[in-house]
């Protein structure tokens, strides 16, 4: 039995071209079972919020800000200097 370099790359060669195909589906669906379970695994890892700690600032107002604050009006109220006249749509003649 004589074992030799040309044999070997004969017989790889006689592997590859019978059985292209399934090595190639094969590791296509290898290749994309892996990226779903790391993707997973990023999905589970992403919604563990053990040992978390946000930080709290808490805000303070001053008075002037709470003054500006109540004089704002909400869309139900009324704006006398609210000035409509002209045309609002640039884009209608």
């Amino acid at each position: 039995m004589d074992i030799s370099f040309s044999k070997i790359k004969d017989a790889l060669g006689r592997f590859i071209g019978r059985f292209h195909i399934v090595i190639f589906v094969v590791v296509a669906l290898g290749g994309l079972a892996v990226i779903v379970f790391l993707l997973y695994n990023v999905i589970l890892t992403a919604n563990d919020s053990s040992g978390y700690t946000p930080n709290t600032n808490s805000a303070n107002f001053d008075e002037a800000t709470i003054k500006r604050i109540d004089q704002l009006r909400t869309r139900n109220e009324a704006d006398s200097q609210l000035d409509l006249s002209g045309r609002a749509n640039p884009f209608v003649e």
